[in-house]
């Protein structure tokens, strides 16, 4: 009877080409059976994790306002400086399948990052259950397959429902309206409802600040009406979709801060406007901060103006008809000059 030895390398069932790999290069990719991706759902961000088995971590993270971005991150082994190769690997059952170039991705240290369109042709190939290997000089680092597509897809059901403005783009929103207008109008409605929708989903959201503005009308009174009627509209609407009112403060100016000239239609209609502002920790203690500069600067200018005053009550000076008084008193045969009572 003739003994067969058999040797089971761990990585041969998953990846058909680390066989070709050079013997130089440490390969790590998660068993089959040791497989897991977990997604992550938020309203302003998503993720997708998979460990990879004594090299760290694959995260692929969508955040709004931002791009996606695919990360490796290894706890100790790193790839380098320098350019990766990217390939999908079949599995060795998978005899109908050959490799795949994906292209190239660039590693820094212990992370190498993907973004753009190749992250979906990495995506696709593991939604086939082919894996996907980064290959550098010394190091290959492989992404399986097995589990990843129905994570994925809850991925992707948090990316379609992320919201899709951040706290900086919405922090200050202005609206216009026409003089006329009894309502908001629908493009105004759309702001309000982006603001109201990332105020329930973001919790370091204080509250929301509305200041009214008018163009010039004939009477003062009626432009302080004016933008009284709309920031009203404004702060109804915001209830009625759920804000609550003590989160609301509710201005109104009239036509006291323009921003154009009110001497032509197009200044009117700029100067027509109704700011929204978000108010978060951060905003407050900025806005703290200005105030005690403001603050700061007034004292300064009233102390300032309370020794001119001094100055002057303590040496008030000569007014020209005095001065021309005294002119006219002069000993001109003796050169003496009049008493001004001046200091000696």
């Amino acid at each position: 009877m003739r003994l067969v030895s058999r040797v089971y390398l761990p990585l041969t069932l998953l990846v058909s080409s680390v066989l070709a790999a050079s013997a130089t290069a440490q390969t790590y990719i998660t068993a089959f059976a040791d497989s897991q991706w977990s997604a992550q759902s938020g309203a302003f961000a998503c993720s997708l994790a998979h460990e990879i088995a004594a090299f760290g971590s694959a995260r692929l993270v969508r955040k709004a306002g931002s791009a996606e971005v695919l990360e490796l991150k290894a706890k100790a082994q790193a790839f380098g400086e320098g350019t990766v190769r990217v390939e999908a690997v079949p599995p060795v059952w998978r005899t109908d399948a050959a490799s795949n170039n994906l292209g190239q991705a660039q590693a820094s240290g212990q992370s190498l990052k993907v973004s753009g369109a190749q992250i979906a042709t990495i995506t696709a190939s593991l939604e086939q259950g082919t894996n996907v290997m980064f290959s550098g000089s010394n190091l290959r680092v492989g992404l399986a397959a097995r589990n990843f597509s129905a994570a994925f897809a809850n991925y992707k059901t948090c990316v379609k429902n992320l919201i899709p403005y951040t706290f900086e783009q919405l922090s200050r929103t202005q609206l216009s309206y026409a003089r006329e207008a009894d309502d908001l109008s629908s493009a105004a409605k759309t702001e309000l409802d982006k603001i109201v929708r990332y105020m329930k989903a973001d919790q370091k959201v204080l509250g929301i600040i509305i200041d009214a503005h008018s163009d010039k009308l004939p009477k003062p009174e009626e432009s302080d009406a004016l933008s009284q009627r709309q920031a009203e509209f404004v702060t109804s609407y915001l209830i009625e979709k759920g804000i609550a009112a003590d989160q609301i403060t509710t201005r109104w100016h009239g036509d006291k801060f323009p921003i154009a000239n009110n001497q032509n239609k197009a200044g009117q209609a700029k100067n027509r406007r109704v700011t929204v502002r978000l108010e978060s920790e951060q905003t407050r203690k900025e806005m703290e901060k200005k105030i005690a500069v403001i603050k700061e600067a007034e004292q300064k200018a009233a102390a300032e103006k309370a020794a001119k005053a001094a100055t002057e009550q303590a040496d008030p000076g000569i007014n020209p008809a005095e001065l021309e008084k005294l002119t006219e008193q002069q000993n001109l045969s003796s050169g003496k000059q009049p008493d001004i009572g001046l200091p000696r």
